[in-house]
């Protein structure tokens, strides 16, 4: 219904800028601290080296990316007034030395040993370094999944041992622990040691809430998150060896090539790999605007709101630890707005295929396609495509861009064997 999709608008979080061309929104401006070039105009992904594919004979990083701003941390009103900065402007930003946490008592084992016992935690086993993401409860969509990483409950000690002995024996296994810190009330005299007022002033200064879950991660030597985003404000602090990192706008979604929504993987990027993108399945990624950098211990780094990020271990057993907030949601409790942002249509991308699902969650697969054909057959009455084009009127959306949007949704997403693409190492 019309107030169904309305709600759905409602829902979204930015005036509406034409499809058919690159955005160039809050993202692509180059801050008082920027000093890389802007994009060019030739294919980025083309090396001058001849010979290859498009994705093999690429550099790296491509001409277009920008490196993430690092500000030295002074004081905690320096770092808060810089993410501050960096919100406004809707890019990441590196705060150098924050030291959140005592950086030197991380970097011996032994310490983070000593403070999770021998509690079992959540340990992830990969038959290489790809570790991704997928949660079985949300494959509503009832695909055909195989899960691309072992996952185990393991103590510390246990994981500290597999993981050194598989690097003695050259093996390509790896292994990775991913644990939730809100269990772990022994480690009560650690927390109390970290710099929560800095975590707090920013966050609160931003307009979020206050950081209310924390997540710890410790991989070993070459270690990779495929390219995936959370729908919170992340600050993202590095305790222990470098990871090097590669982070796209939310604006950026249909560039990205996300898993449908019922799907295992949602969140995640088919792309997987942006240093080895399969740009013949996944086109619009050689568009993408991305920003690189590399962290060391010391270095907190803010992932804003729905940003896809990639990381990868430099060193072995690299430790960090995400604060993640809410964000405040938008106020429309004077109507809907006359225009919306770029960011604001993002979400409505992923309403949209939220609210298509609704109705038959195993059967998105084939209502998409179904949308397709009527969008290219012109079809136009049919009533599936009209009443998605019901919430695109609510977005004031011109009727003129409606099919293109739809089938940048689409197309490269759906009928696809999205197997081939769970590991997310691109053409690896």
């Amino acid at each position: 219904t019309l107030q169904m999709h309305r709600q759905c608008a409602m829902e979204t979080q930015a005036p509406f800028q034409p499809p058919e061309r690159r955005v160039v929104a809050t993202h692509d401006r180059k801050s008082s601290f920027e000093d890389v070039d802007e994009p060019c105009g030739e294919d980025p992904w083309v090396n001058e080296t001849a010979g290859g594919s498009s994705s093999s004979s690429r550099q790296w990083p491509p001409r277009n990316y920008k490196r993430i701003q690092r500000v030295a941390f002074k004081t905690k009103q320096n770092a808060m007034e810089a993410i501050l900065k960096y919100t406004k402007l809707e890019e990441p930003v590196i705060i150098h030395g924050a030291n959140i946490m005592d950086t030197r008592r991380w970097a011996n084992p032994a310490h983070l040993q000593q403070l999770l016992g021998q509690k079992e935690v959540l340990v992830k086993r990969s038959s290489d370094e790809l570790f991704r993401y997928f949660d079985l409860k949300k494959n509503t969509g009832d695909f055909d999944f195989e899960a691309p990483v072992e996952e185990l409950q393991k103590t510390f000690p246990q994981f500290l041992e597999e993981s050194e002995r598989l690097l003695a024996e050259g093996s390509a296994m790896r292994m990775y622990l991913q644990e939730t810190l809100s269990g772990h009330d022994q480690m009560a005299a650690e927390f109390a040691t970290w710099d929560w007022q800095t975590l707090i002033l920013v966050s609160r200064a931003c307009g979020w809430g206050l950081p209310d879950a924390s997540e710890l991660f410790v991989g070993m030597q070459g270690v990779e998150t495929p390219l995936h985003f959370d729908e919170r404000e992340n600050l993202f602090f590095q305790v222990r060896g470098s990871k090097e990192i590669c982070l796209f706008p939310w604006t950026d979604y249909v560039r990205l090539y996300p898993f449908p929504v019922t799907h295992p993987c949602d969140r995640q990027s088919m792309v997987g790999n942006p240093r080895t993108p399969d740009l013949e399945a996944f086109p619009r990624f050689a568009e993408a605007s991305g920003y690189t950098g590399q962290l060391e211990a010391g270095d907190l780094l803010y992932i804003p709101y729905g940003w896809w990020h990639w990381l990868r271990n430099v060193n072995h057993l690299t430790v960090s630890i995400s604060f993640w907030s809410t964000t405040k949601p938008n106020d429309f409790s004077e109507g809907v707005p006359k225009q919306f942002t770029v960011g604001m249509i993002t979400r409505v991308r992923r309403n949209l295929e939220c609210m298509v699902a609704e109705g038959d969650k195993t059967g998105l697969n084939k209502s998409m396609l179904e949308l397709q054909e009527a969008i290219l057959q012109g079809r136009h009455e049919d009533k599936s495509l009209a009443a998605v084009k019901t919430l695109l009127a609510a977005v004031k959306m011109p009727p003129e861009l409606q099919d293109r949007f739809l089938l940048e949704i689409i197309q490269g997403r759906f009928g696809i064997d999205w197997q081939r693409h769970v590991r997310g190492g691109g053409l690896r």
